[in-house]
């Protein structure tokens, strides 16, 4: 009898031991969560510089005018103006680039500010990509100042980080106009030039302000970010593999619609006006077929001018062109008479 006790306690020993090796951790979890109801998980902040740059935050940014434009040295003298190399300081960055300045002028001539559109580096110096239609303008009594921006010419480094170089230029633009109205010796009517990805630059830069100033668009980029940026991609050696693991890293952080012009054309003021070449291969015209649908949409006032033989540069239409642009400006801007035979 007693050998049968002894064998059932060992046994009821043995079973409560296994049942504690099994229920031990689960009642261990059990009571951890009754003691502590609320389980706190600790999410690190990401992170996100480039949102100094979007477009909603620049919007409500007071935009600070640079604070010197200083002429350096004289390029070339024409008949009817001249032209200087001209330092621009961007806080402690110095940026060159050049200025038109007519023989004839008054306190009131305007001003156009010329945006380029991409020239790669190694080919790019003071005035590729705007001189030609800078001359024309000023050779009819507009003050004319174009960029060279960073990193080319006699300008300091571009910023080492290729996204906040790109986002960047629209607020450059917007501090360079806030100087512009009281150049030199009193307040001047100020218009835009832009070309090509100068285009992008201009219209954010439009947007970023929401101020009426007269802007001619030549074969604009008018795509949204990023597609504006991956259109070109495939031309890269990698055929756009390093843009496109950038972007999906920028898609995770950022709702890049932000930085995207064709999301806040509500913010465009007018007047404009789009020159637009049906052969353009670099920039399909079907971004600004897309684009000025967007104007109606917004009741945005606008000039469309198409060309069904035109390339890129809009040739072989490029005196039709720059003659529309110094109507656009006579009528937009007070400007001296315009004189046709001037045109190159």
């Amino acid at each position: 009898m007693k050998i049968l006790q002894a064998l059932i306690i060992g046994m009821l020993l043995i079973a409560s031991f296994i049942v504690g090796v099994w229920l031990g951790p689960k009642l261990s979890i059990q009571l951890d969560n009754f003691s502590s109801p609320v389980v706190t998980e600790i999410v690190m902040p990401i992170e996100q510089p480039y949102l100094a740059y979007s477009i909603p935050t620049l919007q409500s940014k007071v935009i600070e005018p640079v604070p010197q434009i200083e002429i350096t040295e004289p390029i070339a003298t024409e008949s009817a103006f001249v032209s200087y190399l001209v330092r621009l300081r961007f806080g402690s960055r110095n940026m060159t680039g050049q200025l038109n300045v007519p023989k004839k002028m008054t306190t009131k001539t305007p001003i156009l500010l010329m945006i380029r559109g991409y020239v790669p580096p190694a080919a790019y110096s003071t005035g590729v990509g705007t001189k030609n239609a800078a001359a024309v303008f000023a050779s009819n009594g507009y003050i004319t100042l174009a960029p060279d921006f960073f990193g080319v010419a006699g300008s300091d480094e571009d910023l080492s980080d290729i996204w906040e170089a790109r986002f960047e230029k629209p607020l450059l633009m917007a501090q360079l106009l806030r100087s512009l109205p009281t150049f030199q010796d009193g307040e001047r009517p100020v218009g835009i030039w832009a070309h090509s990805n100068g285009g992008q630059i201009a219209v954010t830069t439009l947007e970023i302000l929401q101020q009426p100033i007269p802007t001619t668009l030549w074969a604009p980029v008018t795509a949204p970010f990023p597609y504006s940026v991956l259109y070109y991609s495939d031309e890269e050696e990698d055929e756009g593999r390093a843009v496109r693991l950038w972007i999906n890293q920028l898609e995770s952080e950022y709702d890049l619609r932000q930085f995207s012009l064709r999301q806040y054309i509500s913010a465009l003021t007018g007047p404009l006006q789009i020159h637009h070449g049906q052969l353009d291969e670099a920039a399909p015209k079907i971004w600004s077929d897309e684009f000025v649908a967007l104007l109606d949409k917004n009741q945005i006032k606008y000039t469309y001018h198409q060309y069904p033989q035109a390339d890129h540069n809009l040739r072989p239409n490029w005196n039709l062109a720059i003659q529309r642009d110094l109507t656009f400006f006579a009528q937009t801007l007070t400007n001296p008479t315009i004189s046709s035979d001037l045109l190159l």
